[in-house]
């Protein structure tokens, strides 16, 4: 299962027909907060960004690969998703094709239908 997660509908929806047509099951949240809140993480921080969401993931020990996507590059971001272990730091725009190369190449995602694997896509930050 892949996780998207973006303030702009546009993008979370165009994100999901992408990965949905490469064969990934998919599903899309509006925020970090609501993230969390559907899957009981603890900590619920308003406002939270791509890498202090990845901070929360690792210190609550849920096992997921991260991919940071942003528009907004910068030094310190970057730092800080490669100190907390995302395994992709993408910047917009990204190529699909692209970002359907890492997510298969970093996270052995495959086609099948019963793959468990998870990845949150955290498109602004």
């Amino acid at each position: 299962m892949i996780y998207i997660i973006d303030d702009d509908r546009n993008v979370r929806d165009g994100y999901m027909m992408l990965l949905k047509s490469a064969g990934f099951k998919c599903s899309s949240f509006e925020s970090a907060e609501e993230f969390l809140k559907n899957y009981n993480a603890g900590e619920n921080l308003p406002g939270m960004n791509g890498c202090s969401l990845l901070e929360l993931i690792r210190e609550n020990n849920m096992h997921l690969p991260v991919i940071i996507i942003t528009a907004y590059d910068e030094q310190a971001t970057r730092t800080s998703a490669k100190n907390y272990g995302a395994i992709a730091y993408l910047r917009k725009p990204v190529d699909g094709t692209a970002l359907i190369d890492v997510i298969r190449y970093k996270s052995d995602i495959s086609l099948s239908p019963n793959n468990n694997s998870q990845i949150i896509n955290r498109s602004t930050l």
